[in-house]
């Protein structure tokens, strides 16, 4: 494959700066609420969402959200992607998966009076966003895993979000004996920790291939100024 000519690459400077700015937001959020009292690691990160910390959680997801938006745009633009592609596909749904978490605030599960059309939403949001972004990166690397120029970067980008979906697997088979048993889902595994870890998972491979566009398209506009 090759890339189209060049446009400033301020769009996926900004969308790399963003999402790294974001992931660190929700990261010292978790680590200052650890250092009081490890036990909230046992729950879900988006419980950030209901105390009086909200807003650090809502601006750091929402980074995310926009950084997401930009890497795709400039990916698009640059031609290292198609707007109709599985990757461009997926991506979306990553960025409004996140929009729909921080939008609509977290429910508790063990309550069914509780449960609403909110809760709904909430958990369909997360599930969205869990599932689309390893389907987004690995979408978009495929097709550059052999490039002789962009290879390294789509193996390695690939390989994180292989170790993404193998974060996945504890939930699944959380909801699988949640569905073949009379234990809820979500107590089949400490959903804290779990969910940390695929979110980190998660995170490092859209990084890598935010970085990975942010680095070709320089790449593009270079190659374009020296014509």
């Amino acid at each position: 494959m090759t890339l189209d000519s060049a446009r400033l690459p301020r769009p996926a400077s900004f969308g790399a700066a963003s999402i790294v700015l974001g992931a660190l937001i929700v990261l010292v959020l978790d680590l200052h609420t650890a250092s009081s009292n490890a036990e909230h690691l046992r729950r879900t990160i988006s419980e950030y969402g209901l105390g009086a910390q909200q807003w650090v959680f809502f601006v750091g997801v929402l980074l995310l959200a926009i950084g997401s938006a930009a890497t795709l745009a400039a990916a698009v633009r640059h031609g290292m992607t198609a707007v109709s592609s599985t990757a461009s596909i997926a991506l979306m749904l990553w960025t409004v998966g996140l929009v729909a978490v921080i939008a609509v605030p977290k429910q508790d599960w063990s309550n069914d009076a509780t449960l609403g059309i909110g809760g709904a939403v909430h958990r369909l949001g997360a599930a969205v966003a869990f599932i689309s972004i390893p389907v987004a990166v690995i979408a978009f690397a495929r097709p550059w895993l052999r490039d002789a120029r962009w290879g390294s970067w789509a193996r390695a980008t690939a390989l994180l979000a292989a170790l993404a979906v193998a974060s996945l697997l504890p939930i699944v088979y959380a909801l699988f004996v949640g569905m073949t048993s009379t234990t809820p889902w979500y107590r089949v595994v400490t959903l804290g920790y779990v969910e940390r870890i695929l979110v980190v998972a998660e995170v490092i491979a859209l990084i890598s291939l935010a970085l990975w566009v942010r680095v070709a398209s320089r790449s593009c506009v270079e190659s374009d100024a020296g014509r």
